[in-house]
């Protein structure tokens, strides 16, 4: 292990997986290594599917509605925003997806006027905020952008009321698809009609902390909801942050790409959207640029690893606490 990190390299991962697999069971369960029984083929230790997903461009996927949405979304929000004119020139350079807060849908508006983009070619997403709470007010804000594509709901108080009020606004084409953010699929569950409208589910993910486990991706994927990354370049309280990882920055030095476009192009072979915001436009059009390449399996094998290399615990799930340890209670084993 001690090699692998001196000098990273996807041929020898799965060994030194394996090797990190053992010592994070240990810990994880308080059993002897002995005792352990290691049968993890497909994952090679990490939470979640490995095989690669084909991006092609445009890179969309397709909700179950039928929507149409692009997989890099630009966030936008009241703090430390771009200004119009540089919001209008993110547009003209093929930013496609926005996702917005009610706070800023005047600036998105008077950018998108400007950058004279059509309408027709961009999805809007937009976080729901108790301001939104009447058809009226949502009605003042969505004709400032023509419409709203998907709306999001986060973690809120009084969850079933909203959702049913947000199911309502979607049956009066308010807008048109619905989704989540920090759910768990089994709180989704809970939502009236067990959130069968729910289309799309964001959560916290990183190369050191994936989101997503192996349950959530499949229970999520039975109902076709499509799950999106934020959150990729930052792992507080780490002092190592994923855009300095070594592993990373050999990657990106043998590809001839920043770290930043390693790493989303990472999520989006995933089958990940990839959520991410920038007050420079050049960070912009490189993140936009990590659809011209692509990762070979050893690669994508190998940042995959480094939740099992950097964590001596099974990964916290984004859809939880970040950092609260899962432990497996004895007896249920």
């Amino acid at each position: 292990m001690a090699d692998f990190f001196a000098v990273p390299d996807g041929s020898n991962f799965a060994q030194v997986s394996k090797a990190a697999g053992e010592l994070r069971r240990h810990l994880g369960r308080d059993m002897p290594v002995s005792e352990l029984d290691f049968h993890e083929v497909s994952g090679l230790g990490v939470p979640f599917p490995v095989a690669p997903v084909l991006i092609q461009k445009p890179a969309t996927l397709q909700l179950k509605s039928g929507l149409s949405m692009p997989l890099l979304v630009f966030a936008v929000s009241g703090k430390r925003r771009p200004s119009v004119t540089d919001l209008a020139e993110l547009l003209r350079m093929g930013v496609r997806h926005l996702q917005v807060s009610p706070s800023v849908v005047q600036a998105v508006g008077q950018a998108v006027r400007l950058s004279q983009v059509p309408r027709s070619e961009l999805f809007i997403s937009m976080l729901w905020e108790p301001p939104l709470d009447t058809s009226a007010k949502l009605d003042s804000l969505t004709e400032q952008l023509g419409f709203v594509d998907l709306m999001i709901l986060p973690q809120t108080p009084e969850l079933e009321s909203v959702w049913k009020h947000l199911e309502r606004l979607k049956a009066r084409k308010r807008f048109k698809a619905l989704g989540v953010k920090d759910f768990r699929p089994e709180e989704v569950e809970f939502l009236p009609g067990n959130g069968e409208s729910v289309e799309y589910a964001q959560c916290a993910f990183t190369p050191y902390r994936h989101g997503p486990r192996r349950d959530t991706w499949r229970r999520f994927g039975q109902r076709e909801v499509a799950l999106a990354a934020t959150g990729l370049f930052t792992d507080w309280p780490r002092p190592l942050p994923p855009l300095l990882d070594p592993h990373v920055l050999i990657i990106a030095r043998r590809f001839k790409r920043s770290a930043a476009q390693v790493l989303i192009r990472w999520a989006l072979q995933l089958g990940l959207a990839v959520v991410f915001h920038s007050q420079r436009k050049q960070h912009v059009a490189e993140n936009l640029a990590a659809l011209d390449f692509e990762l070979p399996m050893r690669e994508m094998q190998l940042i995959s690893g480094l939740a099992t290399l950097a964590e001596p615990v099974p990964p916290g799930d984004g859809f939880a606490h970040p950092y609260e340890q899962l432990r497996t209670p004895k007896g249920e084993l």
